[in-house]
């Protein structure tokens, strides 16, 4: 199966450079220099020897996709890098763009959202306003493009791993959103997380479950066994994304009681609002 993974672009390969050496430890928000690194091909040669050598271990975007993607073929699998409008962070991505297609990886048309110091150096106010709008709109763009290459046959795959804060949540709950798989390293564990599916909407007759369950808090007994006889992938879906609890016998290993979640509690009151 082909594969797509929208991976945010954050600056841990800049970083890494500086500490090596490779890059001088100029600030993020020097757009002057990081602009005149671009217009330089010496620079951006010693950049990308820099991060060949070692790729893994100079880029945490690069350190988590090369372990999920290990041993698969690269024709069969595109990379959405975005990033924010910041010269800086262009620079790692067209880096690491270039890394990804010599290894014979398809990159797919990048996408840039507001960079907030780049904006920042005209009007502070407008900076703001146009970070927050960027975040919404980096949402709806992936959740649409998510929705796309899932519909093209495509398993799709988020790595929230760089870039701002504000980014890496966007990025992670368009993951969640679209029912597709989500992984992040942090620095300490030794192997890449596949993140939970923290975030589902019910629908259809899993809403009409949710509902009766919430109606009484919990059900157990006979009325429990024959609710998750009639409904028993529903039942499934909804313990799965941690809306229900299903309890059984320890002994008997039968089931004798289902509740709701807080998180099921939650979302079903939601959906009753909407409903109104």
């Amino acid at each position: 199966m082909k594969e797509f993974h929208i991976i945010s672009s954050g600056l841990s390969l800049i970083t890494n450079a500086q500490k090596a050496g490779v890059l001088e430890g100029k600030g993020v928000r020097e757009e002057e220099y990081w602009d005149n690194v671009l217009q330089d091909g010496k620079k951006i040669d010693d950049l990308f020897d820099f991060l060949a050598k070692n790729p893994k271990e100079n880029s945490a975007e690069l350190n988590t996709f090369l372990r999920v993607v290990e041993g698969k073929e690269p024709e069969n699998i595109e990379v959405y890098l975005f990033g924010t409008k910041t010269k800086s962070n262009e620079l790692c991505r067209r880096v690491i763009e270039r890394f990804l297609k010599e290894k014979g990886f398809i990159i797919y048309t990048p996408y840039e959202v507001s960079g907030y110091f780049w904006d920042a150096q005209f009007d502070e106010s407008v900076a703001k306003n146009e970070f927050q709008k960027g975040i919404s709109e980096l949402l709806d763009r992936l959740i649409y493009l998510a929705m796309k290459k899932q519909q093209e046959g495509y398993k799709v795959y988020f790595n929230p791993t760089g870039g701002f804060k504000a980014h890496v949540i966007a990025t992670a709950l368009a993951g969640f959103m679209t029912n597709s798989e989500v992984y992040y390293m942090h620095e300490e564990f030794n192997d890449v997380i596949f993140i939970p599916l923290l975030f589902y909407l019910p629908k259809g007759k899993e809403i009409d479950v949710l509902k009766e369950i919430s109606d009484k808090c919990l059900i157990s007994g006979d009325e429990a066994r024959t609710l998750v006889n009639k409904f028993q992938d529903e039942v499934n879906r909804l313990q799965v994304y941690g809306l229900i609890e299903v309890e059984k016998d320890q002994t008997s290993n039968s089931i004798y009681r289902i509740k709701i979640t807080n998180k099921g509690k939650l979302i079903i009151e939601q959906l009753r609002q909407i409903i109104k």
